[in-house]
Parts: C-alpha cells; structure tokens; sequence
C-alpha cells in the first residue's frame, strides 16, 4: 500500500540549492584576480613613465629644433639628458646602459654615444635636418629600448 500513485511517478525532485559558501569562495577568486591585475598595470604605469615622458620630450625637442629655437649643440645636451633620466644612468658613456653592452647593440650604442659627445664637446660643429632627424630617431629608439 506504499505504492505510489500513477499520476506522480514522473515527476523530478528539486535540485538541492548549493551551499551558500561556495558563492564566497568565487567572490574572493574574482576579487583577488581583480586586485592582482590592477597590481600589475599600476607597476607596468610606473616602469614605462620615464620612457613615456622621454618619447614625448624629444617630439618637443623636435618641433624645437624646427623653428629654430634649439641650437644643434643645445639639442645634444637635451638628448643627452634625456636619455639620461630615461635609461637612469648619472652618465652616458659607451659602457652603459649594461643591457646594451651586453647584447649585439654595442657597436652602434657607441657610435651613438660618440656622435653626441662630438656635438656637445666639440664647438661649432653642426647638423643638418636630416642628421638631427636620424640622431632623433635613433634616441626614441633607444628610449623605447630602455628597461
């Protein structure tokens, strides 16, 4: 007499509702994956600041160059000082940065190195639009380089 009736056999139980400490625990993952990313582009903001702020110095210096308002002499300081606080050495010099030094780069890291000391150490030397557009380039590239 514990038979069921007819009418009845085809219904489904109800799903069990899930523990409420399961939704806890997809709550922290989200959280901790949202504070570990805002972690890092905060560190990837900081690391790239100076080379952000270098790039946009030597389009100024550029424009500066342009209209005359910047020797070729002046714009080897400025690029040297640059480049500087970019790649954050107290001085450029052919043996730095020591991830140039070390890699195939070195030869025209120096050559570099040396074009720039000619320009502000020797007087009244000079260059054309050309050559100050390619020693320009060659600093961003430098720039975005950096570490």
């Amino acid at each position: 007499m514990n038979e069921l009736p007819v009418e009845l056999a085809d219904l489904v139980e109800p799903v069990p509702v899930t523990a409420a400490g399961s939704n806890a625990v997809l709550v922290v993952v989200i959280a901790v994956a949202v504070v570990i990313s805002v972690l890092a582009a905060t560190r990837w903001w900081k690391k790239n600041k100076h080379r952000r702020r270098t790039l946009r110095r030597l389009r100024c210096l550029r424009r500066d160059f342009t209209e005359g308002r910047l020797t070729s002499r002046t714009l080897a300081y400025a690029l040297a000082s640059e480049l500087r606080g970019c790649l954050r050495c107290h001085r450029l010099c052919a043996t730095q940065p020591q991830w140039v030094c070390a890699g195939s780069e070195h030869d025209r890291w120096q050559r570099f190195v040396a074009r720039l000391d000619l320009l502000r150490y020797q007087p009244g030397s000079a260059l054309d639009p050309q050559q100050v557009d390619a020693l320009l380039r060659e600093a961003a590239d430098w720039a975005r380089r950096s570490r």
